[in-house]
């Protein structure tokens, strides 16, 4: 039988979800504050961030940058 109490290891999948995550907020976060700043000073930052350019909204907008730059990594 298998003990219930042996730590995860490595190559647990959930661990790989935890890192694709933190990347995904980080990068979130950083290209959110492109954005606004774009947004204050009435710029076309859709065109600064890759995948962006057709968005209607700062959060499709930035979500679409953030998936296309985590697809060009990995």
């Amino acid at each position: 039988m298998t003990n219930p109490n042996v730590s995860k290891t490595m190559s647990d999948p959930m661990h790989h979800y935890q890192g694709y995550w933190m990347i995904f907020v980080l990068l979130f976060i950083v290209f959110m504050g492109i954005a606004l700043v774009g947004q204050l000073f009435v710029l076309n930052w859709r065109s600064w961030l890759p995948g962006a350019e057709e968005s209607m909204s700062m959060f499709d907008g930035v979500r679409a940058s953030v998936y296309t730059v985590i697809s060009q990594v990995s």
